[in-house]
């Protein structure tokens, strides 16, 4: 389990990200959030649902903590996880978020209907 220090560190990298990632003027139309439990954060995008007030959660990536270093997932169409080979499992929280926003393949940031 991550200690206390990490994860708070972690929380405040990612409010950081998700505020910086979506402009202020698009943020009715999609919005980035995140969910942190133990040793795992999920990054999910989400956009407006055909229901008012409802937001469409569509899952991005998977962070795991796990043999002290962190892995990465990514989601397919199903909403189910694989390991996402191209980011190479490292201590720095920070690194593999690094390569998740670069995305080269673009397996993370896909065009999604």
């Amino acid at each position: 389990m991550l200690d206390m220090f990490t994860q708070r560190r972690i929380v405040a990298l990612m409010n950081g990200y998700v505020h910086e990632k979506v402009p202020a003027e698009l943020r009715t139309m999609v919005k980035l959030t995140y969910e942190m439990q133990e040793n795992e954060l999920i990054l999910t995008e989400e956009r407006p649902a055909g229901q008012r007030y409802q937001w469409e959660r569509m899952p991005i990536a998977r962070f795991y903590w796990e043999g002290d270093q962190w892995k990465v997932f990514a989601s397919d169409d199903q909403h189910s996880w694989s390991p996402a080979d191209m980011v190479v499992p490292c201590s720095d929280f920070e690194d593999v978020l690094e390569q998740v926003e670069r995305d080269d393949s673009g397996v993370f940031w896909r065009e999604r209907d």
